[in-house]
């Protein structure tokens, strides 16, 4: 009698308390976002000197995109990336600096608020390079956490406008007394908004952003979270630690990279090890293109970080979620940085804000594979500073670039006549004709045919004149829209 009511006891207790893990628990989202790193830069993209076995692994268990779009540097990429828009859109046109009084304003609602507003632990581990000030900071933006550089690790900060820790480490000669006294200090780093070492040790960044995340992530297996993980390498100045330093066959630029592999690795290993590899959606991703002076790559792609040519734009993204997302998939369909919060906010079981225009859609069926999912986007529109300068629909592109940038690189074209010249009157041709294209003063139009011509050498505008029309005024309806629904940047007292 009593084994029976031990039993019906046991029975009810399982009924009435079930394994969390039974029940359908949200998704984690961890995003990890390289700086500077160029589509060319991954062994999985092409890279035949730097060894990235972990990121590869990622595109071998999940999706690879070769048409994901970021902007051409780097705040403007996070600030998308925070609010879902066009970053030009809430006011966040160029890069940052530590005298700069805006910043992302703490009226918009970002990506981590809505999440927690879901129950989400939320944290950033790396560079932030949305304002200086107190009022941008992450921990006013949704983030339970923060640990890592305000801005780049290149910049340095106003020393009078930050908080110390009683116990923070004084590099370089700093001290407490000698920093206020500073016009500006070298790059920080910070834990929740408080500085804790100054200078940063560099040499130990992605080491230590590696170790934060795997415990944040530990200490978090058992609800939601939104680990967003913005690496400080590889923008200049390069580092990395003892461990990576001549490992690589590309220098320390290699050496870097490499680390930034590791990392990865870990992460994901933290992922198996406590069985969360099917909770959770990882993405890896680069907020601009390469740095072509420190060795990075482009691949294809023509152009670098700043340019509004592809090779500036266009990075690597790769997405895997064990069970959810089909292995070993390449897709081409073009979406951008902006698509990211409607799409975790949307599968964290909310919707996106209606009460403001936000430019990115929700990509998840693309990400996933569902059958004939296409990008929710007619257009991509390419931007630089405040200024819009192309737009992409389908394989063609049409852009406006200055003479001195758009030209150097396009092949000259030469009739069919021409072409049956002798070899030396045909280069005297060429020489001639990309002397007098150099010289050249303003902007010049182009139309690319990407699908075709996915190194932007040809400009076909004088072949498709009807297409480019086309395009053109597609960007100029697109713009005449965008100036009526711009929101302020915030600003500091």
């Amino acid at each position: 009698m009593n084994r029976l009511i031990l039993a019906i006891s046991v029975v009810l207790s399982a009924i009435a308390f079930p394994d969390a893990r039974s029940e359908e628990r949200k998704p984690n989202f961890i995003f990890i976002l390289a700086d500077d790193l160029g589509y060319g830069d991954l062994a999985c993209y092409g890279a035949d000197d730097i060894a990235t076995p972990h990121i590869d692994r990622m595109a071998e268990e999940g999706t690879k995109f070769t048409s994901f779009y970021v902007s051409p540097v780097c705040s403007p990429t996070r600030a998308s990336l925070m609010t879902g828009c066009i970053a030009q859109r809430v006011g966040i046109g160029g890069v940052l600096f530590p005298r700069n009084n805006h910043g992302l304003n703490p009226d918009e609602r970002t990506l981590p608020e809505l999440l927690k507003e879901q129950g989400y632990a939320t944290a950033l581990i790396g560079k932030w390079h949305l304002g200086n000030q107190d009022t941008f900071q992450p921990l006013k933006h949704g983030f339970d956490t923060w640990y890592g550089t305000p801005s780049s690790n290149s910049q340095g900060f106003d020393p009078t406008i930050k908080h110390y820790a009683e116990d923070c480490v004084w590099r370089e000669g700093y001290t407490r007394e000698s920093i206020l006294k500073l016009p500006e200090a070298k790059c920080p780093l910070i834990r929740d908004n408080v500085v804790i070492e100054v200078p940063a040790d560099q040499t130990q960044f992605t080491q230590r952003y590696t170790r934060e995340a795997v415990r944040f992530i530990t200490e978090h297996k058992e609800k939601p979270f939104f680990l967003y993980l913005p690496h400080n390498m590889v923008h200049i100045p390069l580092h990395a630690s003892a461990d990576f330093v001549g490992k690589s066959k590309f220098g320390v630029y290699g050496d870097a990279i490499q680390e930034l592999d590791w990392s990865t690795g870990e992460i994901l290993k933290a992922l198996r090890e406590l069985d969360l590899e099917e909770d959770t959606l990882v993405i890896f991703t680069s907020d601009n293109g390469p740095s072509l002076g420190q060795g990075g790559s482009a691949g294809p792609l023509r152009g670098a970080k700043g340019s509004t040519f592809e090779g500036g734009v266009r990075v690597p993204f790769i997405a895997c979620w064990t069970g959810k997302i089909p292995a070993g998939r390449e897709t081409d369909e073009p979406i951008a940085i902006m698509d990211l919060l409607p799409t975790l906010v949307t599968l964290a079981g909310a919707t996106a804000p209606n009460d403001r225009v936000i430019d990115g859609r929700d990509i998840w069926p693309v990400i996933a594979g569902k059958d004939g999912a296409k990008s929710p986007h007619e257009a991509v529109y390419y931007l630089s500073g405040r200024s819009l300068k192309g737009v992409r629909m389908g394989g063609w592109k049409y852009m406006i670039a200055p003479a001195k940038e758009a030209l150097p690189e396009m092949e000259v074209e030469l009739t069919a006549e021409e072409q049956k010249l002798p070899r030396r009157q045909r280069n005297a041709l060429v020489k001639e004709r990309t002397k007098a294209a150099q010289g050249r003063q303003g902007d010049i139009e182009m139309l690319f045919n990407l699908r075709e011509d996915l190194g932007e050498t040809r400009n076909l505008i004088d072949r498709h004149p009807e297409i480019a029309a086309r395009l053109k005024s597609r960007l100029k309806g697109f713009e005449s829209e965008f100036k009526k629904t711009l929101r302020p940047a915030g600003t500091a007292d």
